[in-house]
């Protein structure tokens, strides 16, 4: 299972929402509010074991943004 799909499976899991898409936004699309964000940074976190920069979150946008920002190592 690549990165994306990883992320897109976590996504869905943390929101209830099996519809979940790459070009999904976040907050707008998804209609994440904070505390899901937090879950799911932590959840992200936990799955591939790293910490992902808070200063860096503001440029992901998207689920395809988190798995980008996943694949770099979380900064």
């Amino acid at each position: 299972m690549s990165t994306l799909e990883e992320i897109v499976r976590l996504v869905q899991q943390q929101l209830g929402n099996p519809t979940v898409r790459p070009e999904h936004r976040i907050v707008e699309d998804l209609g994440a509010e904070s505390m899901d964000i937090v879950n799911i940074v932590a959840a992200v976190e936990e799955r591939f074991g790293l910490a992902i920069d808070e200063a860096a979150l503001p440029e992901a946008r998207s689920v395809a943004d988190l798995a980008a920002l996943v694949e770099r190592g979380g900064s």
